[in-house]
């Protein structure tokens, strides 16, 4: 569900003087310079994980509402458990309890995703199923020191991240894959009815989210793995081989018509289809539906 969030005070002056205020915030740390004793912007302090920033002319909070709870709850920082809607709700209540003025915040960052558990290592499933985002390739492929693999897939309003969160956090007994959708335009969300925290609490707004998500989770190009599969036609094999790879698309077919590119994909379908190559993506999706049909409802 909701993970990271970033909460944005234009109009900071209510807000300032219930951070700078002693009996709220134990710790606040700001700018000294050493020879004029003079204190200057930004503010720092925090509320649970939440970092809290004072500037000159505004404000904001950040981080990840998801760790937040988890804070709350058990003391520890982490995001691999289910968040359900509940939680959510009780987490966003408790930031209206112990902030100040915060429906005057917008939100201007978000991030939105679901951990799903899957039958095999999900750093596999990434590796070697998790190809292409309307078939261009991934802009980042990072594999962490024993902490799983992450493919991300970069645009200009919106970032697609998926990741092994089990190995992150070195968790043994089971697979969890992470598929997220993070917003770096705040208009991505607003065209859903989403301005500020307390539109978070709306079911209808929520599922439009997963909409979206699930959506982007479509455009992927998710393939079962060939290289066992004899009953593969040799011409077919070698014209799948050629479209599983983002050069052909984004280099090969560079500057070809559209009514060309568009025979070629009706093409990669048909082979995928006609092989039924595509069970590893049925399932997940079938899993991320799932999964948030749980959340919403608890």
């Amino acid at each position: 569900m909701i993970d990271f969030i970033k909460l944005y005070w234009r109009d900071k002056c209510l807000f300032e003087a219930f951070v700078c205020n002693q009996e709220n915030f134990k710790d606040l740390y700001s700018v000294l310079n050493q020879h004029s004793g003079e204190i200057s912007y930004p503010y720092r302090t925090s509320l649970g994980c939440m970092n809290i920033t004072v500037n000159e002319k505004s404000a904001n909070v950040r981080n990840s509402l998801h760790k937040l709870h988890n804070v709350i709850l058990e003391d520890k920082e982490h995001n691999h458990n289910d968040f359900t809607y509940s939680m959510l709700c009780s987490t966003i209540d408790y930031l209206y309890c112990n902030l100040f003025d915060v429906n005057s915040a917008s939100i201007t960052q978000m991030e939105f995703g679901l951990n799903i558990e899957t039958e095999i290592q999900s750093e596999v499933i990434i590796r070697k199923n998790f190809l292409m985002h309307k078939l261009k390739g991934f802009n980042h492929n990072r594999e962490y020191h024993g902490k799983g693999q992450l493919k991300q897939f970069d645009h200009s309003n919106y970032v697609i991240k998926v990741y092994d969160k089990a190995k992150q956090y070195s968790i043994k007994d089971k697979n969890i894959l992470r598929f997220e959708l993070k917003f770096l335009k705040q208009k991505e969300f607003q065209n859903l009815g989403i301005i500020n925290l307390q539109d978070l609490k709306c079911k209808v707004k929520l599922r439009r989210l997963f909409d979206l998500l699930l959506q982007r989770f479509d455009e992927l190009t998710i393939i079962d793995e060939i290289a066992d599969s004899s009953s593969i036609l040799k011409e077919d094999r070698i014209k799948l081989l050629e479209y599983m790879t983002p050069t052909f698309w984004e280099e090969k077919l560079n500057g070809v018509h559209t009514q060309i590119k568009s025979r070629h994909r009706d093409k990669f379908n048909s082979i995928l289809d006609k092989y039924d190559l595509l069970k590893t993506k049925r399932v997940l999706r079938y899993a991320l539906v799932n999964k948030f049909n749980y959340l919403i409802d608890n």
